[in-house]
């Protein structure tokens, strides 16, 4: 029997400070969620697919739900298990090893799932290495800072078209609740969209499905859409949470 692979070591990291940590810790989880976020789209993985590639690494056992990966994204876990840190971990290694060729066993283990992972990005450290539950807990509570920009979200035109049409569809019905019409009145309600003029005309189109925002404007319009959304018909969730439900 071959010996089981070593965990590489966790990269240094600097000390925080204790005045510093609770910052730190409520920033460490919104740059997590960021990054988790731009991993699974990046991938193109849906909340099940996610669920069922991490069952397939630790033994058939489901230590991440789907509930976890949302709050995850949308950054509301304060506390997620440790057991999903878990799953990701030897998700992160067994795609590594699947990519590298080198466990002959890894294709078997992801089956008819395989085409998810062939050209995945996972979560990294400093050093290359599939990231540790070590590493993804230090991410998690700010006491590492991510490896990567995330001073903007990134997103594909199929990505940004598909926020277009459901963010329209959503507002739409959201009209129709209150007798408006949503051609007519689009321009009403987009009135009331912050932002300048031309960003309140493409709206107006957004609400008509005319038109798609471009994949840089989705990050602004997304916070711009959930102050409508809450001002004008009580639909309260945050940029994160749109994100989610239009992807």
């Amino acid at each position: 029997m071959s010996p089981a692979p070593v965990v590489p070591s966790l990269p240094e990291r600097m000390f925080l400070e204790a005045t510093d940590l609770e910052t730190r810790m409520d920033a460490g989880a919104m740059a997590f969620g960021k990054y988790f976020s731009r991993l699974m789209d990046g991938n193109g993985w849906s909340h099940p697919q996610l669920v069922a590639l991490c069952k397939k690494c630790t033994g058939d056992k489901a230590w991440l739900h789907s509930s976890q990966i949302a709050g995850l994204r949308q950054s509301r876990l304060k506390s997620p298990g440790p057991r999903s840190f878990v799953a990701l971990e030897y998700l992160f290694r067994a795609i590594d090893q699947y990519q590298k060729g080198g466990f002959s066993e890894s294709g078997a283990l992801f089956g008819n799932l395989s085409k998810l992972v062939e050209n995945a990005e996972i979560m990294r450290d400093e050093k290359g290495n599939p990231a540790s539950l070590g590493y993804l807990v230090e991410l998690f509570t700010g006491l590492r800072d991510v490896p990567i920009d995330l001073s903007t979200l990134t997103y594909s035109e199929k990505q940004a078209e598909q926020i277009s049409d459901k963010a329209g569809r959503l507002i739409r019905k959201l009209m129709a609740v209150d007798d408006l019409d949503p051609i007519a009145d689009a321009g009403t309600v987009a009135a009331r969209y912050s932002g300048t003029s031309e960003q309140r005309a493409r709206f107006a189109g957004i609400i008509k499905g005319a038109v798609v925002w471009e994949p840089e404007e989705i990050e602004e319009a997304m916070g711009k859409l959930a102050k409508l959304l809450r001002e004008q018909f009580s639909y309260k969730r945050t940029a994160g949470e749109l994100r989610e439900e239009f992807l």
